[in-house]
């Protein structure tokens, strides 16, 4: 790990050091290799490795004593950005096109006042990026890597890369931080940049989560304080496997954040098809979801509906991504406008920076609660804008009290339930950042609600004691429903 991910996990409270951290035996991908498997990816997180492999193959590598499971995978998705043909009116001289896209989220505001994501370290996942583009070619970059071909060049590769590999994450980083007076101003053009190619376009597999894995690894080493992807996966998932932790990009996420990296990911673009609902790793708990609005702050009418397979509200926040003004990888130095909460997503995470960059002594989770608590639905959030549009200013002015600074943020879920299984009485725990009201209920395998109460819990800890001698033996779920928390509990009763 570098100095800047070490302090950087020591500033939110986390291990320094932790199980994860430690790489895959050696003799172990030794042993995959010799079965004959290609090995594709290894991730010390998840304790795996990723292969292309035959049936007879795969078969040699479960016979493995070390190994405790396989998964098989045929698929994946990106997010489309559908192209625009609406025009819009030039709003501001130094924004250009891109003044709505920032106004509407108060961001001119906090470069009035000099922020621009100075100090901050951002790590963009991706398919790829034109960085010669203009408004891109003058930005901090730390370091950059192709994870798809083993090399450090991000943009199009002759013979390797289609001609539209790097269109989507042109676009995208010129969102967040395009600097180009006059045409466009993204709200982190100041930050310190890494960018990983991780999403390949010509052809359809599942590698690409094996690599996102990997580039998440990286932006850990490197000290990365917040990563930012727009892509998702559901293909080879079921819609009751949207639960934060059965796929493995929300597992990926969820190791990321639990190191004190703010993670930002778009919602998705299903609200209309067959899925209908939200993609993976954006069912992921406690990291930045971002769902998506228009010009006019309506909701974008292709942005995916939470909620999560176990109940939470999803998105967390909302921005543009409606007809988003962005740079064109065809060309060095033209602009079109482009669709999809992939385009909102990079706005969410350059105001991350500008906030965190206002207020250095927070954690990530503060700068994720504060987004959250001063966003335009905060009081009533729901599962189409979350807790709603983000505002720029009063997250970066949002004033915490001196415990909210103290505490400890747990790792997700912050609800726990002892002991399980049970039979008699059940001692939930939750941690909480904020004082506030909620509905606990207890669900049944089939997704009923056999019991409730309302209950206020404070900052920190709170401890309860449930009786369930009255439930019969099964599978169930404990859920708590709160103004800025939404936690989840399996539970086992056993007679």
């Amino acid at each position: 790990m570098s100095e800047r991910s070490i302090e950087r996990r020591l500033r939110n409270g986390t291990d320094v050091v932790s199980l994860g951290d430690i790489p895959v035996h050696a003799d172990y991908i030794s042993q995959v290799r010799q079965t004959g498997a290609q090995v594709r990816a290894v991730s010390k997180w998840l304790n795996a490795v990723s292969v292309d492999a035959s049936t007879q193959q795969l078969e040699l590598i479960r016979s493995l004593p070390f190994v405790k499971d396989t998964r098989q995978f045929t698929k994946k998705l990106a997010i489309d950005l559908p192209r625009s043909n609406g025009s819009s009116r030039l709003d501001s001289t130094q924004y250009g096109n891109s003044f709505r896209q920032n106004e509407i989220c108060r961001i001119p505001e906090l470069h009035a006042r000099g922020l621009s994501g100075s100090g901050v370290l951002l790590c963009m996942l991706d398919t790829g990026f034109r960085t010669e583009h203009v408004a891109l070619r003058d930005l901090n970059y730390l370091a950059m890597r192709d994870f798809i071909f083993g090399d450090s060049i991000v943009a199009n590769e002759a013979g390797q890369d289609s001609a539209e590999q790097h269109s989507h994450g042109t676009a995208v980083l010129s969102a967040a931080a395009g600097l180009d007076s006059n045409n466009i101003i993204g709200p982190a053009f100041g930050a310190l940049w890494m960018l990983a190619k991780t999403e390949y376009v010509p052809t359809e597999t599942e590698v690409e989560e094996d690599y996102y894995v990997a580039g998440m690894e990286w932006a850990d080493s490197a000290g990365a304080d917040i990563t930012t992807s727009s892509l998702g996966y559901i293909d080879w998932y079921t819609q009751d496997q949207m639960d934060g932790r059965s796929t493995v990009v929300a597992q990926a996420v969820t190791e990321a954040q639990r190191r004190g990296i703010l993670v930002l990911t778009a919602q998705g673009n299903e609200r209309n098809s067959q899925w209908g609902t939200v993609i993976s790793p954006a069912d992921a708990d406690s990291i930045l979801a971002i769902g998506g609005v228009d010009s006019m702050l309506n909701l974008s009418g292709f942005s995916s509906p939470g909620p999560t397979a176990d109940g939470r509200i999803k998105p967390d926040v909302s921005a543009q991504a409606s007809d988003v003004w962005c740079a064109m990888a065809f060309t060095t130095d033209q602009y079109w406008r482009l669709s999809g909460t992939s385009l909102a997503t990079p706005i969410a995470a350059g105001i991350a920076a500008l906030v965190m960059e206002a207020n250095p002594d927070w954690t990530a989770q503060q700068v994720r609660h504060a987004m959250m608590a001063t966003a335009s639905q905060a009081g009533a959030p729901d599962n189409d804008l979350g807790y709603g549009i983000v505002d720029a200013v009063a997250a970066a002015d949002y004033i915490f009290s001196a415990i909210d600074r103290s505490i400890t943020i747990p790792e997700s879920p912050a609800l726990t339930a002892f002991p399980n299984p049970v039979n008699g009485h059940l001692r939930l725990t939750l941690s909480s950042l904020i004082d506030q009201q909620g509905d606990f209920r207890l669900y049944d395998a089939l997704g009923r609600v056999v019991a409730s109460f309302q209950q206020r819990v404070q900052i920190g800890e709170n401890s309860f004691t449930v009786p369930v001698d009255a439930f019969a033996s099964g599978k169930y779920f404990v859920r708590f429903e709160g103004r800025l928390t939404s936690q989840v509990a399996p539970i086992v009763i056993l007679k």
